[in-house]
């Protein structure tokens, strides 16, 4: 019996080791969680910050458009309540040509301009895009803007077209000539 007393003397080291050892991985284990949970909280917080930041950054952005969209309105209305019982096609025109400037003063502040393409300016695919196709007179007028339908718009911030203007081209078709027959003899009567 002697003999067995220092092997459960060992044992009872060794458990008693373990036990410490799976105390100390428990802790670390339970500070491990405690941090994880912390960082969690860090991101959620982090996440609505960004969240926030973006709505106000989007409002700021959208600041200037919105308030020309309100003058536009309000003029509008004003308009619609102050229109005279006769109006002719002039008149309306003018109008509705006042509203338009209003328009392209909200897009200029947003960094966006026409882009008004003249007849007889070269056709460009990444400018312009043609609507309608034209037989030319000439061939000088090959790949020429023949009609504007619409404007486009040009983004100025990065010099890049957003809308392309809507054009009629002209294309031209050289006039093919019918060969004479060769070997064929003409015959006199």
């Amino acid at each position: 019996m002697p003999d067995d007393a220092p092997e459960q003397g060992d044992a009872q080291d060794s458990l008693a080791e373990l036990a410490k050892q799976v105390a100390n991985v428990a802790e670390q284990l339970a500070a491990s969680h405690a941090r994880a949970q912390a960082r969690e909280r860090v991101i959620d917080h982090l996440h609505a910050e960004v969240e926030r930041l973006r709505v106000g950054e989007q409002a700021l952005l959208l600041r200037p458009v919105i308030t020309d969209l309100q003058s536009l309105r309000r003029d509008l209305l004003r308009q619609a309540e102050t229109l005279p019982e006769q109006i002719d096609s002039a008149q309306v025109s003018s109008l509705l040509v006042s509203f338009a400037l209003s328009a392209e003063q909200a897009l200029e502040r947003c960094g966006i301009v026409p882009v008004r393409p003249a007849v007889g300016d070269a056709y460009a695919a990444r400018q312009h895009t043609a609507v309608k196709i034209l037989d030319a007179e000439t061939e000088t007028q090959h790949e020429t803007i023949a009609e504007v339908v619409s404007e486009g718009y040009l983004d100025t911030n990065t010099d890049r077209v957003t809308v392309p203007a809507r054009v009629a081209v002209w294309r031209w078709k050289p006039v093919e000539e019918t060969p004479s027959p060769i070997g064929q003899e003409e015959t006199v009567d």
